[in-house]
């Protein structure tokens, strides 16, 4: 069998298309015994000419990729145990098997509470993550590079990439980027709702009024990351930075966990003009999960108890079809189309955000950005990790090819990532 990795064309740059070929082993689900074989082919062809009753085993097929994920806050703070199927987070490493995502971006994030050492905290995070992929590496494999990602995908082990969240545990100092970069942050969101030595930030800006965008600390930052090969986020950054960090910067720009401003107007989602500017960069938009962001009038409390109800639905229909997956997903899916509501969020709201960024810019520039376990509430039907397939059966109702589903799913931003971090 064959894994290829595909830098796709940037229509806005015109790159030229070209495929990477590789060698994959082909093994068994060993965290579900699950006796579906993961198969990984980026396949340019209609491997699967049926989609509509084959969605899901695209899904299992495709490389999926989350760009942003927030567990190792409830790993550090509560305890979590992210190798375990857990009660109380939105995922981990059980129901990222169930999902079918095979690249995990973890989220190095320091809370506001512990401003005052936000370096040496960021570090204790990569500890944390270093010494889970120590203790269990059968199951997790830490990536670095471009190479890193393909082996241990076809070593069928989840892999882990790393991206900070907020330029503050920077602490003002280069050398601190440099030696976040040395650990394996792949990418630095610049600011998060608070602004620091970097950057304004979005919630800055627009709620508190704050003045100033890119600071002159900021510029050294941007052109250090170029220099590096670190990628660029700008979610939660400030417009008037947005800006200048796109004049600044000569490699592709992502928003790792961001949604559509013209779909809900709300400061940590992303104008036209910026998908736009996003897009021209050859880079890439991960399409945020949480529900606030995803529609104006989103209700919390309407949502958190249609997920009770589909989770334990779920829940039941996985001890019914624990070694088959493929089945398992279409029985849940039967019973999410039987058991409709109309309140909450729905998971089409999600699909909205996605096709309005592929009708403005193209197919090439959007992908999964989750906010799993980010203190975040989801769509209905996407209840936990182990919902990603859904998202796909959706994308197939759309009208979406299988190539395009599988650059949303995982190849567009694997085409920026192997571009800047190689």
């Amino acid at each position: 069998m064959f894994i290829a990795l595909m830098c796709f064309t940037c229509g806005t740059k015109n790159k030229e298309e070209n495929s990477n070929k590789v060698s994959n082993k082909v093994s068994n689900n060993e965290m579900l015994e699950n006796k579906t074989a993961k198969q990984k082919s980026d396949s340019t062809k209609n491997k699967f000419p049926d989609l509509q009753n084959s969605a899901f085993e695209l899904h299992y097929d495709a490389i999926v990729i989350d760009t942003h994920n927030d567990i190792l806050m409830p790993v550090k703070l509560q305890g979590a145990d992210m190798t375990i199927d857990n009660s109380n987070t939105q995922s981990d490493m059980v129901k990222w098997k169930q999902g079918g995502l095979d690249v995990q971006v973890f989220s190095i994030y320091v809370p506001e509470r512990f401003k005052s050492n936000y370096f040496n905290y960021a570090m204790r995070l990569i500890d944390a993550l270093e010494e889970t992929q120590q203790q269990f590496p059968n199951k997790l494999c830490l990536a670095y590079k471009y190479d890193d990602v393909v082996n241990c995908i076809n070593s069928n082990k989840l892999c882990g990439l790393m991206g900070a969240e907020g330029g503050a545990m920077v602490e003002g100092k280069i050398e601190n980027l440099e030696k976040l970069y040395e650990r394996g942050i792949r990418y630095l969101g610049l600011t998060w709702n608070t602004s620091n030595e970097i950057a304004i930030s979005a919630r800055d800006e627009t709620e508190r009024g704050k003045q100033g965008g890119l600071k002159e600390f900021g510029t050294q930052v941007v052109k250090r990351m170029n220099e590096l090969g670190m990628l660029i986020d700008v979610s939660h950054l400030g417009e008037t930075a947005f800006w200048e960090v796109v004049q600044i910067s000569k490699h592709p720009i992502i928003a790792s966990h961001s949604c559509v401003y013209n779909l809900t107007p709300h400061y940590r989602n992303l104008k036209d003009d910026q998908i736009r500017a996003i897009a021209q960069s050859g880079g890439y938009i991960g399409v945020n999960f949480f529900c606030k962001f995803l529609e104006p009038n989103a209700n919390k409390e309407q949502v958190i108890s249609i997920h009770s109800k589909y989770k334990k639905a779920g829940k039941n229909l996985l001890n019914e079809y624990p070694d088959d997956l493929i089945t398992f997903n279409q029985k849940r899916y039967e019973y999410l189309t039987e058991n409709k509501t109309n309140s909450g969020t729905p998971v089409d709201i999600l699909i909205d955000h996605i096709d309005y960024i592929v009708k403005l810019v193209g197919i090439d520039f959007v992908g999964l950005g989750s906010d799993f376990d980010g203190s975040i509430y989801t769509p209905n039907e996407i209840y936990d990790a182990t919902c990603y397939p859904i998202i796909t059966k959706k994308l197939v109702e759309r009208g979406y090819t299988e190539e395009d589903i599988r650059k949303i799913l995982g190849l567009n931003f694997l085409r920026v990532f192997k571009e800047v971090c190689k």
